[in-house]
């Protein structure tokens, strides 16, 4: 079959395009009527956009370390590090250096996934935001 203008066509794993295909059958913000290879398309732009300004501004949080309840945040604006601790009976974070539970070192523990999984798995969900 021929390709194309302006296409190109790659080649991933089954079980990687089966976990893409869930995300798109599941994704309730998609246009309903929006081909899969266009939902892949946006996603692989928005990744490239993402990865881009990362490398150019550099990241402004990093994860350090995860030990027993507390979680180590590298916070380059302020050149310091910052703990979060982990309440185990009240299924939130603390805070040290904002003493918040809602800050955005705590919100960056739920987007990094290796914290973020360790979280789930022990019960913990963010915070809605309010509207």
């Amino acid at each position: 079959m021929p390709q194309k203008k302006g296409w190109s066509t790659i080649q991933i794993r089954e079980d990687v395009k089966n976990n893409l295909l869930e995300l798109y059958n599941n994704d309730k913000k998609r246009p309903s009527n929006q081909k899969f290879t266009a939902y892949l398309d946006l996603i692989l732009k928005n990744t490239i956009a993402f990865n881009k300004q990362i490398t150019e501004y550099g990241p402004f949080l990093e994860y350090n370390s995860a030990i027993d309840n507390h979680i180590a945040v590298k916070d380059n604006t302020m050149n310091r590090l910052v703990t979060i601790y982990i309440n185990s009976k009240k299924k939130e974070l603390q805070c040290d250096f904002c003493e918040k539970t809602d800050c955005l070192h705590i919100g960056f523990c739920f987007a990094v996934p290796e914290i973020y999984k360790v979280l789930i798995e022990n019960g913990f969900r963010p915070k809605k935001g309010r509207r």
